[in-house]
């Protein structure tokens, strides 16, 4: 893996400051990250000089990750109780999850592996100057 994404990092970002739930995220990490990184496009997480590029693959991972603790933690009994009183709701915020693995989603998805065209919308089959193409563009190259 070439982006290191730590426990500190996810906890950093969920603004938890207790080791009580370190395990969970060090799992979570260790579940999420290949899946993530396989999605994206060799070219992208293999251009380790672009530092700027590096930073943003792993800020989006790093929020689908933490949303995905953050969502983990809502589902866990309890989590979710609100009490109303007079127009006042106290209780834990429905979205916030659910909100920051968009987030982190929609600045991945340019780098996805299934953003790029397919093959036989972005380059010929044959390289032979005004020779006869080996497919047509009904084929897919592999």
């Amino acid at each position: 893996m070439s982006i290191s994404i730590t426990t500190a990092d996810v906890k950093r970002k969920c603004m938890v400051s207790t080791s009580e739930h370190d395990s969970s995220i060090s799992s979570l990490i260790s579940e999420m990250q290949p899946a993530l990184e396989h999605s994206i496009a060799d070219a992208y997480l293999n251009d380790t000089s672009n530092t700027n590029l590096q930073a943003t693959l792993k800020l989006g991972m790093l929020e689908m990750i933490a949303g995905e603790f953050l969502e983990q933690l809502r589902r866990e009994v309890g989590a979710s109780g609100e009490v109303s009183v007079a127009g006042i709701s106290l209780g834990a915020e429905a979205q916030t999850g659910a909100d920051l693995i968009q987030q982190g989603a929609t600045r991945l998805a340019p780098y996805l592996k299934a953003a790029l065209p397919l093959m036989s919308e972005s380059m010929p089959a044959s390289t032979t100057s005004g020779g006869r193409l080996t497919f047509d563009s009904r084929d897919e190259v592999w």
